[in-house]
C-alpha cells in the first residue's frame, strides 16, 4: 500500500523501476548535451591547444592547472584583463585564492589526456552528472518520493546555469557534487562519511563550507518541530531532539574541518599555493592555515565597485545583471565588455587582430543566466515550503511530509545568506553564477510545489504545471550554447 508521504510527495504516476529508468534517461541526455562540442569555440585552423578559446574565468583555472602540470600557459585569443600565470613557477598552483582540488583534477586530466579542451572540461561534465544523480539521492534522503526526486534531478539537468557550469572548467561544479552527496549522507545518518565528502567539497572551492550552515538549519528546524510535538501517541523521531542533533552537527563540523586541513596540507605538498597576482607574486607560506588566511583575505579584497553591473545577491532572484560569458557570432562586428567586469568576458570577434569573425566557429553564446521558468516559481515555492514547515503537523502526516520543505528552506537560506551578508558587510563582489550552489534548494522547492499542484483535483492546475514543464524544456533548448546567439 502506498504511504501518504510517498503518494503526496512522490507524484506517483508509475511504479516499480520507472523512476530510475527516467532518471537514467535524464542523466544520459544531460551528459550528452553538456559534452556536445566540448572543444568549442576554436580559431581556424584549429590545430593546437592555444587555438581553443578559454571561457571567462577558465583562463584562471585552466592556466593554473597547466602550471601544476608543468606547462607554460600560452597566450590565447580572449579579451579582458585575464592573467595566464606565465611567470609562475612550474609545479605550483598560481591560483592560490582557491584550494587546489579542482585544479589538480584538471591537471591530472591534462597529463592523462593531453593539453586540450577535452582534458580541461571533462571533469566538469562528470562532476555535473554526479551532481544530478546526487539531487535524486538528496531528495530521497530528506524523505521525498521517487518521482519527486527524479523531478528535482530533471529540473537541475534542464537549468541553463547547470548546463553551462556542467561543461566549462569552473570550480563550482567540482564543489557542488560532493556537497550534495555529503548532505544526503548526513540526512541518512552517515555522519562520518558526510564529513569526509564535505571536506572534499571544501578542497574544491571554499564556498562549499556553507553546507555546514545547511546542516545547522536542518537540525534547527527539526529541533523546533520536535519541541513543538505534544502528542505522546504521535512522537517525532527521537534523533530530532536537541542532544543527538547537536552531537551529529559537531561531528560533521569538526570532522570536515580537520579533514580540510589535512587535504590542504597534502595538496600543498603536490602543488604549493602561489599568489599569481601581478605585482605581488610569492609562495603562500604558513601551511594549511596560512593558505586559508590568504583565501579569506583575498575574498575580502574582492569588493563591488559603485555602480557595478554585477548586481547584488538579493537581485539574483529575478536574474538581474546576467552576462554573456562567451559570444561567437560572425554577423556581429562588436562585442561589448563591461568595464567593471574584473576578469573580462570571452569576446572573440573583437579579439582577433587581422582576422575576421568568420575564423571562429561555431556560432554560440554561453549565458550566465538561470532558466527563467524555474526562477519564476522559486520565490512562491520557497514561501510554500516555509508555510508547510511552520504549521503544526497533523497526526495523519509522517515526519517525511515536512522533510522536503525543511531541506529546501535550509539549503537555500544556508547557501544564499552568506553571500548577502558578505555584500552588506564589506561589499563583496556578487556574481550570478554563485547561485550554482544555491539552486539545489530551489530545485527541491519548485519540484515539490509542482507536485502539490498536481495532486489538486483541478484539471486546469495540472494543465498549468504541464505547460510550465514544457517551458522549462523549451528554455533549455533556446538557451543552449549552440542555439543561442544573442547577448546583452
Amino acid at each position: 500500500m502506498t504511504s501518504l508521504a510517498e503518494s503526496r510527495r512522490g507524484c506517483i504516476w508509475l511504479s516499480g523501476r520507472a523512476p530510475l529508468i527516467v532518471l537514467a534517461l535524464v542523466s544520459a541526455l544531460s551528459l550528452g548535451a553538456r559534452a556536445y562540442r566540448l572543444d568549442a569555440p576554436c580559431v581556424s585552423p584549429c590545430r593546437t591547444a592555444s587555438a581553443h578559446a578559454l571561457i571567462s574565468d577558465e583562463s584562471f583555472y585552466v592556466s593554473a592547472a597547466q602550471v601544476i602540470a608543468g606547462i607554460r600557459p600560452p597566450r590565447r585569443p580572449t579579451a579582458g584583463q585575464v592573467p595566464t600565470y606565465q611567470n609562475a613557477p612550474l609545479g605550483t598552483d598560481p591560483n592560490g585564492e582557491h584550494p587546489q582540488g579542482a585544479k589538480l583534477v584538471i591537471a591530472g586530466a591534462i597529463e592523462l589526456l593531453g593539453d586540450g579542451p577535452f582534458a580541461w572540461r571533462i571533469g566538469s561534465v562528470l562532476f555535473g552528472s554526479l551532481a544530478i544523480l546526487g539531487m535524486h539521492a538528496l531528495v530521497r534522503a530528506a524523505g521525498g518520493g521517487q518521482w519527486l526526486a527524479v523531478g528535482a534531478a530533471t529540473l537541475m539537468a534542464a537549468d541553463n546555469l547547470m548546463i553551462i557550469w556542467g561543461r566549462i572548467a569552473f570550480l563550482d561544479i567540482y564543489a557542488l557534487a560532493p556537497m550534495i552527496w555529503g548532505v544526503a549522507l548526513y540526512l541518512r545518518g552517515r555522519v562520518g562519511r558526510a564529513a569526509a565528502l564535505l571536506a572534499v567539497a571544501d578542497c574544491m572551492k571554499e564556498v562549499s563550507i556553507y553546507a555546514l550552515l545547511v546542516l545547522g538549519l536542518v537540525e534547527l528546524f527539526r529541533m523546533l518541530l520536535h519541541a513543538r510535538a505534544t502528542d505522546p501517541a504521535d512522537p517525532l523521531p527521537a534523533e530530532w531532539a536537541w542532544r543527538p542533533a547537536l552531537a551529529r552537527l559537531a561531528i560533521a563540523t569538526v570532522g570536515s574541518a580537520a579533514l580540510l586541513i589535512v587535504g590542504l596540507w597534502v595538496m600543498g605538498l603536490i602543488a604549493p599555493p602561489f599568489s599569481g597576482d601581478s605585482g605581488r607574486q610569492h609562495l603562500i607560506t604558513g601551511g594549511p592555515l596560512g593558505h586559508l588566511a590568504y583565501i579569506i583575505n583575498f575574498a575580502k579584497g574582492f569588493r563591488n565597485a559603485a555602480g557595478s553591473q554585477l548586481g547584488f545577491p538579493w537581485q539574483w532572484w529575478y536574474d538581474h545583471g546576467w552576462q554573456t560569458l562567451l559570444r561567437v557570432n560572425p554577423s556581429a562586428r562588436a562585442c561589448h565588455v563591461p568595464p567593471d567586469y574584473p576578469s573580462g568576458v570571452t569576446c572573440l570577434p573583437d579579439s582577433l587582430p587581422g582576422r575576421g569573425p568568420q575564423a571562429v566557429r561555431p556560432v554560440s553564446a554561453l549565458l550566465m543566466m538561470i532558466s527563467p521558468p524555474i526562477l519564476a516559481l522559486a520565490t512562491p515555492a520557497l514561501v510554500v515550503c516555509a508555510v508547510r514547515a511552520a504549521r503544526r503537523r497533523l497526526v495523519s502526516q509522517s515526519p517525511r511530509d515536512v522533510g522536503v520543505a525543511v531541506l529546501a528552506l535550509a539549503w537555500t537560506i544556508g547557501t544564499w545568506l552568506p553571500f548577502e551578508l558578505q555584500n552588506l558587510v564589506y561589499h563583496r563582489i556578487s556574481w550570478l553564477y554563485y547561485m550554482v550552489i544555491v539552486m539545489p534548494g530551489v530545485y527541491v522547492a519548485v519540484t515539490d510545489l509542482a507536485c502539490l499542484l498536481c495532486h489538486r483535483r483541478s484539471a486546469w492546475l495540472r494543465g498549468a504545471v504541464a505547460v510550465w514543464g514544457l517551458t522549462v524544456l523549451a528554455a533549455a533548448v533556446v538557451m543552449f550554447p549552440f542555439v543561442a546567439t544573442f547577448s546583452r
